[in-house]
Order: C-alpha cells, then structure tokens, then sequence
C-alpha cells in the first residue's frame, strides 16, 4: 500500500490489511495494528508466523474466504464478530475477504464501543437473571398469600361472636391487601401450548 495517508487511517481505525498471495501464504500490506503484532507474538511457536496460529478462528473462516477469492470479485465474504485472545485480553474482531485488482485481500478490523456488542449482551444476560429471580422470590410470595386468603373467607363464613368477628374481618382486609400486591408480583411465563400436527 503505497499511500502512507491510507496505511495511517486503516491502522487508527484498527483495520489489518492481509493479502494472500498465489502460495497461498499471507503477507500483510502495509502497517499492522498493535493488536495483530501482539497476536504473532503470542502465538503457539510451531504456528508463530502464522495468520491461523496467531488467530484460531480464521481457521474455520479461510475456506469460506478462499470460495469468495476464486469468485474473482463477484463475491466477498464476512466472519461475522469473534472473539480472540490476546495478550490476557478479549479482543472483538471481524474478517473480511475480498478481491480487489487480482489481489485476494482479507481485512481484519478490531471492534469497539458501539461495534462491541458484548457489554449490551451482558447487561440483558443480568437482567434474565435478575427478573428470574424476582420471579422465584414472587412465587414464594404469592402462594402462602393465596392459602391466607383462603383460611380467612373460611373464617369469615363460619359464626363467630363479636370479638371474634372483629378480629376475622380485620384478617380478612389484611389478606386482601396482601393477595392485591401478591397479584401484582411477576408470574412465571405460562407454559406454551401444544399443538397437534
């Protein structure tokens, strides 16, 4: 890449630019991105100087690629986001395999901020798990409020004097406050129906 405007911006937008040649190695076009000299480095040594080694992942994703380069152009092909570990760290990366002039290019872009979908799907992950609890906890709530529901209308129907009957209208207004907000606690998702074929 001879245009040194173009290897700045791909590396500040933390895009590789990897081109493989009629050997079938790869060579990368321009200046690597700190995270791709990072991955090299630790790399297995047997598979060191290796795109592969230093990326398990595009293991499975370069048949997929070299099917879009013998397509010549008129197909290109995208991992979709995965994960790489480099360093100690988890980076978000996506692949790219294009054809550009005859050249078999693979662009390796590293995913951040908004691109990152991780810390979105980790916030919802916690907030099943949150509400699953609730759920639980209401449960556990709602059925010793349904049975003192229950054994006050039975003591409300029976013949009680005045004090007593004091005492049972009283219980009776308390469970009724109780089975109201026990109500309004989350249910369990009902079970799906069953349909026939």
């Amino acid at each position: 890449m001879s245009d040194p405007v173009l290897v700045h911006v791909l590396r500040a937008v933390d895009i590789a630019v990897v081109e493989r040649l009629a050997d079938a190695r790869f060579e990368i076009v321009g200046a690597s991105p700190d995270w791709l000299e990072a991955a090299f480095d630790a790399a297995p040594a047997g598979s060191r100087h290796t795109l592969a080694g230093a990326l398990p992942f595009l293991d499975h994703f370069l048949p997929v690629a070299d099917a879009a380069w013998h397509d010549r152009g008129a197909a290109r092909a995208e991992s979709g986001p995965f994960v790489a570990r480099v360093a100690g760290d988890e980076l978000l990366l996506r692949a790219l395999a294009v054809t550009l002039d005859h050249r078999s290019l693979l662009l390796i872009e590293r995913l951040t901020g908004d691109a990152d979908t991780r810390p979105i799907l980790q916030t919802a992950r916690e907030q099943v798990l949150a509400m699953e609890q609730l759920t639980r906890q209401a449960a556990g709530v709602q059925a010793p409020a349904a049975a003192v529901a229950r054994v006050a209308a039975e003591l409300a129907a029976a013949d009680l004097g005045p004090a007593h009957r004091t005492i049972a209208d009283a219980l009776a207004a308390a469970s009724a406050q109780l089975q109201a907000v026990a109500e309004a606690l989350p249910k369990p998702p009902s079970k799906g129906r069953r349909f026939s074929q």
